[in-house]
């Protein structure tokens, strides 16, 4: 089984959490792809978390993202965290079309 923990960009607890968390975008399971890059990484989302990243300040939901093994930056990392706006849901089409780009 592969051992993603060690791996997992750190994050940081908001100072105030809310009583109200925001209406999760994409769910566990779902397939989706970093979009405002050319040959994005694409992956599965793994884990959802309300919390403040660590290298900037943003707070909200980050989703964990397992990459393909197909995926560009694979070789480099298995996981990465992703802001809800700079990715985007995969249908089957797109997905077969970017695991046969990258083998």
């Amino acid at each position: 089984m592969l051992d993603i923990f060690p791996q997992i960009p750190p994050v940081a607890l908001p100072e105030i959490v809310p009583n109200e968390l925001p209406q999760q975008r994409f769910h566990l399971g779902e397939w989706v792809r970093w979009f405002q890059i050319p040959n994005g990484d694409f992956g599965r989302v793994i884990g959802v978390i309300y919390t403040q990243q660590a290298t900037c300040i943003s707070t909200g939901l980050h989703y964990l993202v397992l990459l393909d093994e197909r995926s560009p930056s694979r070789d480099t990392c298995s996981c990465d965290f992703a802001f809800e706006e700079d990715i985007e849901p995969l249908d089957n089409s797109l997905l077969q079309r970017l695991q046969s780009n990258h083998v």
